[in-house]
């Protein structure tokens, strides 16, 4: 009976392998099918320098909250506007106003920092071209 037992793992064991082998070839030979990922666009240095000039000195935290905040523009106008009406809020009672908001949380964070955000809304488009650059067209 143990015999038997060590086979049929063993026999279990090389399916499963083969399996995955063929399976494995079989994705390989798929990629014909899927397409290459978009190439970010090449900056100049120039080109470079101005899109990170106005948050280059900011620490890390902040510049990560501002990268994730900038794929959604319509939220950082939102927020501005929302911010504009609720000047009075500040530290702790600010936060647990803009906790009850639908906002992505890196929206929420930067209404910590009005100015940061008021400069976001101001210049959505440079913050937007930071955090996702344009791909190039592929060339085929």
């Amino acid at each position: 009976m143990k015999l038997f037992q060590q086979a049929m793992a063993l026999f279990l064991c090389w399916s499963l392998v083969l399996v995955g082998v063929r399976n494995g070839f079989a994705y390989q030979a798929d990629t014909s099918f899927s397409q290459p990922p978009p190439q970010a666009a090449q900056q100049s240095s120039e080109q470079l320098e101005q899109l990170v000039a106005p948050i280059a000195l900011y620490p890390d935290g902040l510049i990560a909250q501002i990268l994730a905040a900038a794929t959604y523009p319509d939220e950082v106008v939102q927020a501005e506007q929302w911010m504009a009406q609720h000047k009075d809020l500040q530290g702790e009672q600010l936060a647990q106003e803009v906790d009850k908001q639908s906002w992505d949380p890196s929206i929420k964070a930067l209404t910590q920092f009005p100015a940061v955000l008021a400069n976001m809304n101001q210049n959505l488009p440079g913050h937007q071209s930071l955090a996702m650059p344009k791909p190039t067209s592929s060339r085929n």
